[in-house]
Protein backbone atom coordinates (compact mmCIF):
# COMPACT_ATOMS: atom_id res chain seq x y z
CA UNK A 1 0.00 0.00 0.00
CA UNK A 2 1.65 3.28 -0.49
CA UNK A 3 0.67 6.14 1.59
CA UNK A 4 0.28 9.55 0.80
CA UNK A 5 1.77 12.26 3.10
CA UNK A 6 2.54 16.12 2.32
CA UNK A 7 6.34 16.92 2.00
CA UNK A 8 7.44 19.96 5.09
CA UNK A 9 8.01 22.28 2.29
CA UNK A 10 8.61 26.30 3.23
CA UNK A 11 7.82 28.68 0.53
CA UNK A 12 9.23 32.47 1.70
CA UNK A 13 7.98 35.41 -0.53
CA UNK A 14 9.42 39.02 0.03
CA UNK A 15 7.80 42.11 -1.88
CA UNK A 16 10.75 43.55 -3.80
CA UNK A 17 11.16 47.56 -4.66
CA UNK A 18 11.43 46.67 -8.28
CA UNK A 19 8.16 46.07 -10.42
CA UNK A 20 9.25 43.89 -12.70
CA UNK A 21 11.54 41.69 -9.78
CA UNK A 22 7.87 41.85 -8.03
CA UNK A 23 6.07 40.24 -11.15
CA UNK A 24 8.92 37.52 -11.76
CA UNK A 25 8.88 36.36 -7.83
CA UNK A 26 5.07 36.20 -8.02
CA UNK A 27 5.03 34.18 -10.69
CA UNK A 28 7.83 32.00 -9.14
CA UNK A 29 5.87 31.49 -6.21
CA UNK A 30 2.70 30.60 -8.28
CA UNK A 31 4.92 27.85 -9.93
CA UNK A 32 6.21 26.32 -6.30
CA UNK A 33 3.00 26.33 -4.77
CA UNK A 34 1.55 24.81 -7.67
CA UNK A 35 5.08 21.82 -7.39
CA UNK A 36 4.10 21.78 -4.14
CA UNK A 37 0.21 21.25 -4.22
CA UNK A 38 1.08 18.19 -7.10
CA UNK A 39 3.83 16.70 -5.06
CA UNK A 40 1.97 16.74 -1.91
CA UNK A 41 -1.69 15.16 -3.86
CA UNK A 42 -0.14 13.22 -6.38
CA UNK A 43 3.18 11.50 -5.86
CA UNK A 44 3.96 8.90 -2.98
CA UNK A 45 7.11 10.13 -0.63
CA UNK A 46 8.13 6.41 -0.74
CA UNK A 47 7.30 4.12 -2.67
CA UNK A 48 6.25 0.68 -0.52
CA UNK A 49 8.34 -2.52 -1.12
CA UNK A 50 6.51 -5.16 -2.88
CA UNK A 51 5.85 -8.58 -1.70
CA UNK A 52 7.92 -11.14 -2.42
CA UNK A 53 5.67 -13.65 -1.45
CA UNK A 54 2.19 -14.14 -3.06
CA UNK A 55 1.11 -17.42 -0.86
CA UNK A 56 0.86 -18.36 2.35
CA UNK A 57 2.74 -21.74 1.72
CA UNK A 58 5.61 -20.01 -0.10
CA UNK A 59 6.05 -17.94 2.85
CA UNK A 60 5.92 -20.77 5.60
CA UNK A 61 8.42 -23.04 3.65
CA UNK A 62 10.83 -19.66 3.50
CA UNK A 63 10.09 -19.44 7.03
CA UNK A 64 11.01 -23.03 7.96
CA UNK A 65 13.64 -22.53 5.76
CA UNK A 66 15.27 -20.25 7.76
CA UNK A 67 18.91 -20.99 8.59
CA UNK A 68 19.47 -22.07 12.40
CA UNK A 69 22.26 -23.33 14.09
CA UNK A 70 22.93 -27.43 13.97
CA UNK A 71 23.78 -26.74 17.88
CA UNK A 72 22.83 -24.48 20.75
CA UNK A 73 24.20 -23.27 23.43
CA UNK A 74 22.98 -20.37 25.89
CA UNK A 75 22.52 -18.32 29.10
CA UNK A 76 18.57 -17.27 29.28
CA UNK A 77 17.32 -14.64 31.87
CA UNK A 78 13.86 -14.94 32.41
CA UNK A 79 11.78 -12.39 33.98
CA UNK A 80 7.95 -13.41 35.33
CA UNK A 81 5.57 -10.23 36.26
CA UNK A 82 3.19 -10.87 38.73
CA UNK A 83 -0.13 -9.26 38.89
CA UNK A 84 0.84 -7.74 41.96
CA UNK A 85 3.79 -6.11 40.61
CA UNK A 86 6.34 -8.14 42.02
CA UNK A 87 9.32 -9.44 39.49
CA UNK A 88 10.92 -12.78 39.94
CA UNK A 89 14.06 -13.60 38.49
CA UNK A 90 14.85 -16.81 36.84
CA UNK A 91 18.73 -17.83 35.35
CA UNK A 92 18.56 -20.72 32.93
CA UNK A 93 20.89 -22.78 30.84
CA UNK A 94 20.23 -23.84 27.42
CA UNK A 95 21.07 -26.79 24.59
CA UNK A 96 19.57 -28.09 21.95
CA UNK A 97 20.45 -29.86 18.85
CA UNK A 98 19.05 -29.62 15.46
CA UNK A 99 15.49 -27.95 17.40
CA UNK A 100 14.69 -31.94 17.97
CA UNK A 101 16.73 -32.35 21.41
CA UNK A 102 16.42 -29.55 23.57
CA UNK A 103 17.12 -29.34 27.70
CA UNK A 104 16.94 -26.58 30.05
CA UNK A 105 19.11 -26.68 33.34
CA UNK A 106 17.54 -23.96 36.32
CA UNK A 107 20.58 -22.54 37.90
CA UNK A 108 19.10 -19.58 40.15
CA UNK A 109 17.71 -18.88 42.35
CA UNK A 110 18.32 -21.39 44.69
CA UNK A 111 14.53 -22.38 45.46
CA UNK A 112 14.63 -24.01 41.92
CA UNK A 113 18.30 -24.39 41.10
CA UNK A 114 18.82 -27.88 39.71
CA UNK A 115 15.65 -28.36 38.01
CA UNK A 116 15.71 -29.23 34.19
CA UNK A 117 13.83 -29.84 31.21
CA UNK A 118 13.77 -32.42 28.42
CA UNK A 119 12.23 -32.53 25.10
CA UNK A 120 12.85 -34.92 22.30
CA UNK A 121 11.10 -34.96 19.02
CA UNK A 122 11.45 -38.31 17.08
CA UNK A 123 11.69 -39.40 13.52
CA UNK A 124 7.87 -39.98 12.73
CA UNK A 125 6.92 -36.35 14.71
CA UNK A 126 6.31 -37.58 18.31
CA UNK A 127 7.48 -35.88 20.73
CA UNK A 128 8.66 -36.50 24.91
CA UNK A 129 8.24 -33.91 27.41
CA UNK A 130 9.50 -34.49 30.67
CA UNK A 131 11.26 -31.80 34.12
CA UNK A 132 13.46 -33.23 37.02
CA UNK A 133 12.23 -32.02 40.39
CA UNK A 134 15.49 -32.17 42.33
CA UNK A 135 12.78 -30.90 45.73
CA UNK A 136 11.30 -34.50 44.77
CA UNK A 137 14.43 -36.36 43.73
CA UNK A 138 12.40 -37.94 40.43
CA UNK A 139 11.47 -37.47 36.73
CA UNK A 140 8.11 -36.73 35.94
CA UNK A 141 6.78 -37.00 32.22
CA UNK A 142 4.92 -34.10 30.87
CA UNK A 143 1.63 -35.48 29.40
CA UNK A 144 -0.80 -34.40 26.39
CA UNK A 145 -2.74 -33.07 28.49
CA UNK A 146 0.02 -30.90 30.43
CA UNK A 147 1.19 -29.45 27.54
CA UNK A 148 -0.43 -26.06 28.34
CA UNK A 149 0.47 -26.25 31.70
CA UNK A 150 2.45 -23.39 33.42
CA UNK A 151 6.61 -23.74 32.69
CA UNK A 152 8.04 -22.78 36.02
CA UNK A 153 5.26 -20.76 37.15
CA UNK A 154 5.79 -18.02 33.44
CA UNK A 155 3.20 -17.35 31.33
CA UNK A 156 5.13 -20.03 28.80
CA UNK A 157 3.63 -23.66 28.87
CA UNK A 158 5.15 -26.44 28.14
CA UNK A 159 4.02 -26.49 24.28
CA UNK A 160 5.40 -22.99 24.08
CA UNK A 161 8.76 -23.67 24.95
CA UNK A 162 9.04 -26.49 22.49
CA UNK A 163 8.31 -24.03 19.83
CA UNK A 164 6.35 -24.13 16.97
CA UNK A 165 6.35 -26.58 13.98
CA UNK A 166 4.70 -25.50 10.87
CA UNK A 167 4.01 -29.02 10.03
CA UNK A 168 1.75 -29.02 12.78
CA UNK A 169 -0.65 -25.94 11.25
CA UNK A 170 -2.45 -25.53 8.39
CA UNK A 171 -2.08 -21.49 6.95
CA UNK A 172 -3.80 -18.86 5.74
CA UNK A 173 -3.06 -15.42 4.65
CA UNK A 174 -5.06 -12.75 6.64
CA UNK A 175 -3.27 -9.40 4.77
CA UNK A 176 -0.13 -7.96 4.45
CA UNK A 177 0.86 -4.34 5.40
CA UNK A 178 3.56 -2.34 5.02
CA UNK A 179 6.78 -3.69 5.37
CA UNK A 180 5.70 -5.89 4.27
CA UNK A 181 4.81 -7.75 7.37
CA UNK A 182 2.49 -10.88 6.46
CA UNK A 183 -0.26 -11.81 8.47
CA UNK A 184 -1.27 -15.94 9.10
CA UNK A 185 -3.62 -17.41 10.53
CA UNK A 186 -2.31 -20.79 11.93
CA UNK A 187 -4.57 -23.16 12.58
CA UNK A 188 -3.51 -27.01 14.65
CA UNK A 189 -4.17 -30.02 12.88
CA UNK A 190 -5.38 -32.30 15.20
CA UNK A 191 -2.45 -34.67 15.51
CA UNK A 192 -0.71 -31.79 16.99
CA UNK A 193 -1.93 -32.33 20.61
CA UNK A 194 -2.19 -28.53 20.51
CA UNK A 195 -3.60 -26.89 22.90
CA UNK A 196 -4.35 -23.92 21.04
CA UNK A 197 -7.12 -23.29 18.94
CA UNK A 198 -5.65 -20.80 16.58
CA UNK A 199 -2.31 -18.73 16.78
CA UNK A 200 -2.33 -14.99 14.40
CA UNK A 201 1.84 -14.50 13.59
CA UNK A 202 3.19 -11.38 12.19
CA UNK A 203 6.16 -12.18 9.88
CA UNK A 204 8.39 -9.38 8.86
CA UNK A 205 9.32 -10.00 5.38
CA UNK A 206 13.21 -8.54 6.20
CA UNK A 207 13.61 -11.38 9.11
CA UNK A 208 11.10 -14.15 8.50
CA UNK A 209 11.25 -13.91 12.05
CA UNK A 210 7.46 -13.78 13.42
CA UNK A 211 7.94 -11.01 15.38
CA UNK A 212 4.25 -10.99 17.35
CA UNK A 213 2.26 -14.07 17.80
CA UNK A 214 -1.50 -14.55 19.40
CA UNK A 215 -2.37 -17.76 21.09
CA UNK A 216 -6.34 -18.11 20.94
CA UNK A 217 -8.14 -20.36 23.27
CA UNK A 218 -12.17 -20.22 23.27
CA UNK A 219 -12.26 -17.79 20.33
CA UNK A 220 -10.20 -15.43 22.34
CA UNK A 221 -6.95 -14.17 22.61
CA UNK A 222 -4.69 -16.49 25.75
CA UNK A 223 -1.69 -15.02 25.37
CA UNK A 224 0.29 -12.72 23.30
CA UNK A 225 4.20 -13.32 22.88
CA UNK A 226 6.28 -10.37 21.04
CA UNK A 227 9.55 -10.83 19.66
CA UNK A 228 12.50 -8.08 19.35
CA UNK A 229 16.68 -7.51 20.07
CA UNK A 230 16.61 -9.48 16.68
CA UNK A 231 20.24 -9.68 16.38
CA UNK A 232 22.64 -11.25 13.69
CA UNK A 233 24.95 -13.37 15.14
CA UNK A 234 27.07 -14.73 11.73
CA UNK A 235 24.85 -16.52 9.69
CA UNK A 236 22.03 -16.86 11.62
CA UNK A 237 19.24 -14.16 12.98
CA UNK A 238 18.83 -14.51 16.77
CA UNK A 239 15.72 -12.92 19.05
CA UNK A 240 17.74 -11.19 21.92
CA UNK A 241 14.05 -10.94 23.99
CA UNK A 242 10.96 -12.74 24.11
CA UNK A 243 7.98 -11.24 26.27
CA UNK A 244 4.89 -13.70 26.67
CA UNK A 245 1.69 -12.32 28.33
CA UNK A 246 -1.26 -13.61 29.70
CA UNK A 247 -4.88 -12.40 28.14
CA UNK A 248 -5.48 -9.07 30.21
CA UNK A 249 -1.89 -7.98 31.85
CA UNK A 250 -1.46 -4.31 31.75
CA UNK A 251 1.46 -4.28 29.87
CA UNK A 252 0.02 -6.18 26.33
Amino acid sequence: MQRLEPIPTAVAYQPSANPQHARFAKLRLAAGLMLLLWVTLGVPRAFAAEPRFSDVDTLMAAVDARPEPKTMEATLAMEIGTASGQSLSRTMKLWSLDDTHRVIKFQAPADIKGSGFLAIEAADGSDETMIYLPALGRVRRIAGGQKGDSFFGSDFSYEDITGIDPDDYTHKLLEVRDGPVYVVEATPIASSGSTYEKLVLEVPEATLLPERVEYYRDGAVAKVLTVSDVQQQGDYLVAGKRRKASAGWRAW
